[in-house]
């Protein structure tokens, strides 16, 4: 969708008539057409009115079919087009020519598919763009208004429970797979939750996710909005719609796909391999408050709370309390609790109560035992007394199709007792198993349900998660922090196996003009003879490094050489050039001081993700694989943000619980993170990564001892 702001406006409100319409069209009708019978046979059942179009066919399903969506003789708000590409085109200029709202396009065959699927979708976006005309696809399988009872979907009927009223929602689901679609809405059927709008997007020729949230952060029956993310299109606008849902209390959860395997050695932590597409998304949804999730059930469980619970009850949870009636359920839901890192503390203060009234060894979880189970009014009281002193109760029991009778006798009694508190109440069994039907009228009086204690933890998680807010810096620094800084000249880069690099020499001066420290260091040109060679290494220091300079990786070649004194440095110098040789780099050679220290670190600025720039800081060495220490922030970054990243990386809490590491001083590793700020700011017209690797974390200060500056492509490599 092409156009400035007002275009977009007007696009959504196309959007939103078309995913709430009053009338809806199907152009292609066949009652012989699995496809069709998917979307008009619900319909019918359903009461609705559905306009069948087909020129090939006068009746369908009983009832007449028009040839056209002229001949409707009404406006129509939705369209569906089931017809093949070329077709598709065809009902798109006819619906914009007549004002309709939007058209959903299941056809593949468009950019998906090559340059003549492209031309197609080109066409299909310049008819959209003339009346801003909603479009859902192409190569999608559509969407449902389950709250409104409309189904434009065609992957397969699925009886789905309905968003309640607007004081309690329910679910909407955004997928780019129209399969996933499917799948996220069967797992909030397993769940019993309300669902409101499903859609599968597609190619997102027109219509995309940040439209598709933004209208979803404004319908009454949505709570909560998941989203199956292949790829963010306009990240700027997707975000902005999130924080759209955000203001309105409705929590954006993503599955994010294709996330690959991420390695954290030091051998790999170039900085464009750290922060590949899984890492930055990470990062993007941390700093704006989205949700992550690992899997569909995964997303659906993060979402159980928030589509149970209004706005006004998303409250931190700080402790859990969970009840059982085994002895085994108990145990297996202190591992749970344990594995998973939920609070669920001892509650020894109310310890002596509990004991006076319930046999046993723990207090939570706490057995209920036989003996509490028989006494409707004890065990209210027992639910009661734990409702006052958590932040979320846990009761494990059944919750499926076939245990609503006896599961009143549980559930009656912690109906009463979640009346007399403001804490959540959530009933599931220990297993992921479905949740049924029947507990709508338990949720009327109260009590909320879950698909297994696991997935309540993590539900949990995601309110807490929601509370605290977005990591911070993206939405609120302002959009033009980042073109502050003149440009810098761009110094000469060579050609590298890495790509266009900057020359050893450069690269250290450009850290040190940014304020960050350097070891000190003296370059030998291959045509310096060896008799000055050990002269320059006594101006350096006692303890040397000797390297390759203007290579990249120098590891890989075995082109470093470590604790080099100064009677040794002519010998090693003399190798240098004779491994460059072999693999005909450039021979020069940097001489630079040993630097000792207790730990080391590595930075670095990955810039062209798609969603923005980035900043990397983490630990090195060993640390890395042990610990996974690599945190990051999109750029431009300012100093309170810098001090954020330094602790959450080497802050004493964290350092304290990484045996045999001292503290860092984190006033240096701030100087660093800022210095690479400046140094993007300055240089990001022509760099495209920069690593820092290994900075030496010693009791002055963090060192840095070697940079790998990468940018455009030289004119002179072809």
């Amino acid at each position: 969708m092409n156009g400035g702001d007002g275009s977009r406006r007007e696009l959504r409100r196309n959007l939103t008539r078309m995913l709430s319409p009053k009338s809806v069209a199907l152009v292609g009708a066949n009652d012989q057409s699995p496809m069709s019978n998917n979307v008009v046979l619900p319909m019918l059942e359903a009461g609705k009115d559905v306009v069948l179009v087909n020129p090939r066919r006068d009746q369908a399903y009983g009832r007449s079919v028009v040839p056209d969506l002229a001949s409707a003789g009404r406006p129509i708000d939705a369209v569906l087009s089931i017809v093949n590409a070329e077709a598709s085109l065809t009902v798109v200029e006819e619906a914009a020519a007549l004002g309709c709202g939007g058209v959903v396009v299941i056809a593949s065959g468009f950019a998906e598919t090559g340059p003549d699927g492209v031309e197609a979708q080109e066409r299909l976006v310049a008819t959209a763009d003339r009346t801003s005309l909603a479009v859902v696809g192409p190569n999608c399988a559509g969407f449902r208004n389950v709250a409104l009872g409309v189904s434009l979907f065609t992957g397969g009927r699925l009886d789905l429970p309905v968003a309640g009223a607007a004081t309690v929602g329910g679910v909407s689901i955004v997928s780019q797979s129209g399969f996933l679609a499917r799948a996220a809405a069967a797992a909030a059927k397993e769940r019993a939750l309300g669902v409101s709008i499903v859609v599968s997007s597609g190619n997102e020729a027109v219509c995309d996710l940040a439209d598709f949230v933004a209208v979803a952060a404004a319908d009454p029956f949505t709570s909560v909005i998941c989203v199956v993310v292949e790829t963010l299109r306009r990240p700027a606008d997707f975000f902005a719609s999130v924080a759209v849902a955000r203001d309105a209390g409705k929590p954006v959860i993503a599955l994010k796909l294709g996330r690959s395997a991420r390695a954290r050695t030091i051998m790999q932590s170039h900085t464009g391999a750290i922060a590949d597409e899984g890492w930055v998304y990470d990062l993007a949804f941390r700093e704006h408050g989205v949700l992550d999730a690992t899997d569909i059930d995964d997303l659906l469980d993060r979402a159980q709370l928030f589509a149970q619970l209004p706005p006004d009850r998303h409250r931190p949870i700080r402790s859990i309390g969970v009840i059982a009636a085994s002895g085994g359920v108990a145990a297996l839901a202190a591992d749970i609790a344990d594995a998973t890192g939920a609070p669920v503390p001892p509650l020894d203060d109310i310890a002596e109560w509990v004991r006076e009234r319930v046999p046993g060894d723990t207090v939570n979880p706490l057995d209920l035992t036989g003996f509490v189970f028989s006494n409707a009014d004890l065990m209210q009281e027992v639910f009661a007394k734990y409702a006052s002193v958590v932040d979320l109760l846990v009761l494990g029991w059944w919750a499926g199709d076939g245990d609503a009778d006896w599961s009143g006798r549980m559930l009656e009694p912690l109906a009463l007792a979640a009346a007399e508190v403001d804490t959540p109440v959530v009933v599931s069994p220990i297993e992921a198993t479905a949740v049924g039907a029947w507990v709508t009228s338990w949720r009327d009086r109260g009590v909320l349900f879950g698909r297994g204690i696991e997935s309540v933890f993590n539900a949990a998680d995601a309110l807490n998660r929601f509370v605290a807010g977005p990591l911070g810096g993206v939405a609120s620094r302002g959009a033009e922090a980042g073109n502050q800084q003149v440009p810098g000249a761009a110094p000469e880069l060579i050609a590298s196996a890495a790509g266009p690099m900057v020359r050893f020499a450069d690269a250290m001066a450009l850290l040190a003009s940014a304020g960050i420290r350097v070891a000190p260091w003296a370059e030998v040109a291959p045509d310096v003879p060896a008799a000055e060679v050990a002269e320059m290494a006594s101006r350096v220091g006692s303890r040397l490094v000797v390297k390759l300079a203007n290579v990249p990786h120098r590891t890989e070649l075995e082109a470093v050489r470590v604790d080099v004194a100064i009677e040794d440095v002519e010998r090693a110098v003399a190798e240098l050039r004779a491994i460059a040789g072999a693999h005909e780099v450039d021979a020069t050679v940097a001489i630079q001081a040993m630097v000792s220290g207790h730990a080391e670190a590595f930075a670095g600025v990955h810039c062209g993700s798609g969603l923005g720039d980035v900043l990397l800081f983490g630990r090195g060495g060993v640390l890395v694989e042990l610990t996974d220490g690599v945190a990051g922030r999109f750029l431009p970054i300012d100093a309170d943000r810098a001090a954020e990243l330094a602790g959450e990386v080497a802050g004493p809490e964290v350092i304290a619980g990484i045996r045999g590491q001292r503290p860092w001083p984190l006033p240096s590793a701030v100087e660093v993170i800022c210095g690479l700020d400046r140094l993007w700011r300055t240089h990001r017209h022509w760099m495209s990564s920069l690593d820092v690797n290994p900075l030496i974390v010693t009791e002055d200060g963090l060192v840095a001892v070697d940079a790998l500056f990468l940018g455009d492509r030289p004119k002179d490599v072809i």
